[in-house]
């Protein structure tokens, strides 16, 4: 009894102990060094103009407020950090004026965008990895686990077809496949294909405007909770929930679907909103979305989405 104790009140010690590391350390927090900051907030934002040209048909002259504020915040920020927010912004600034120019589109917007990037053009020499690129589905999946992994980019161009449920549950039978902790197995995955209570889903989410009407598939995974006792499992369910959703998108990619996770970076209130209108049990902590479905066609556009150099993420200790 006294062991089962002082697990509860060490629960509550390591959840306030999360809670002051993360005040510490967010991203809003004025101890943390500002190039380290701006880093992922330039990046945050320039992905939202990447996201919105890789849509099937792009609103035309969208994000305007993203647009200036991503010119703005690259202006104060140091490149030396890591040039790859300059690369990503200037990428995806270059490919929305091409966009708007063949769509024989003219602004005042477009004029302050092309004058910005001329100013750059000597600070940071071409090509800019950022932007969209062309994406084909082959007809055979990816050989190899290489080819599989390079393969994988979010697909926002689907059709709405539900999937046979044979399949689906083929894609779940490779994706347990996922490493799990003592091989608990906690992760859940609950499938929708009614479109009413897709859109429900996904308003929820808030994330997938733009292509939410073309997804006829969704996957919320999720991980129960009473798998994981004590202070020091307090995060679990996230990892091996998250290794799960990552092999369910390579599972797609090997199925010939497009797949796109759907962040569920939400407060208690959404979450509860989103387990009573899917029908999942309180018992279950969410960890992501995945729309996924057949392409629209072979050929498709995505976003460039560039990685960090190697080095840039590498510790190596002696």
């Amino acid at each position: 009894m006294f062991s089962k104790l002082s697990k509860v009140v060490g629960i509550f010690s390591e959840a306030l102990r999360d809670a002051l590391l993360f005040l510490r350390f967010n991203s809003y927090s004025p101890f943390v060094d500002k190039s380290k900051r701006a880093f992922y907030k330039i990046i945050i934002e320039a992905h939202t103009i990447e996201k919105g040209l890789s849509l099937p048909a792009p609103k035309l002259l969208f994000g305007r407020d993203k647009i200036r504020f991503v010119m703005n915040a690259l202006s104060r920020y140091d490149i030396a950090h890591s040039p790859v927010p300059a690369h990503m912004s200037l990428g995806a600034l270059e490919a929305y004026v091409a966009f708007h120019a063949q769509a024989g589109t003219s602004d005042p917007l477009l004029d302050e965008i092309a004058t910005y990037l001329k100013t750059w053009e000597a600070k940071l020499p071409k090509p800019w990895m950022g932007g969209t690129r062309d994406y084909t589905f082959d007809t055979q999946p990816p050989g190899t686990l290489q080819q599989l992994i390079a393969s994988r980019s979010s697909i926002r161009a689907l059709r709405p077809t539900p999937i046979p449920g044979e399949q689906i549950v083929e894609a779940i039978a490779l994706a347990q496949q996922a490493p799990s902790q003592c091989n608990r197995q906690s992760s859940r995955v609950h499938v929708y294909q009614d479109p009413a209570r897709i859109q429900e889903l996904l308003a929820l989410q808030g994330g997938s405007r733009g292509f939410a009407p073309s997804v006829g598939n969704l996957f919320v995974v999720s991980s129960e909770i009473c798998a994981w006792g004590g202070p020091g499992q307090r995060n679990q369910a996230y990892v091996d929930g998250a290794l799960f959703a990552m092999c369910l998108m390579f599972a797609c990619r090997s199925m010939g679907w497009g797949a796109c996770p759907l962040n569920l970076a939400i407060d208690h209130k959404t979450e509860t909103a989103i387990r009573r209108a899917g029908g999942i049990p309180a018992g279950e902590r969410l960890i992501m979305m995945i729309a996924f479905g057949e392409p629209i066609a072979p050929q498709t556009r995505v976003a460039f989405s560039p990685r960090r150099p190697a080095a840039e993420i590498a510790t190596l200790h002696a």
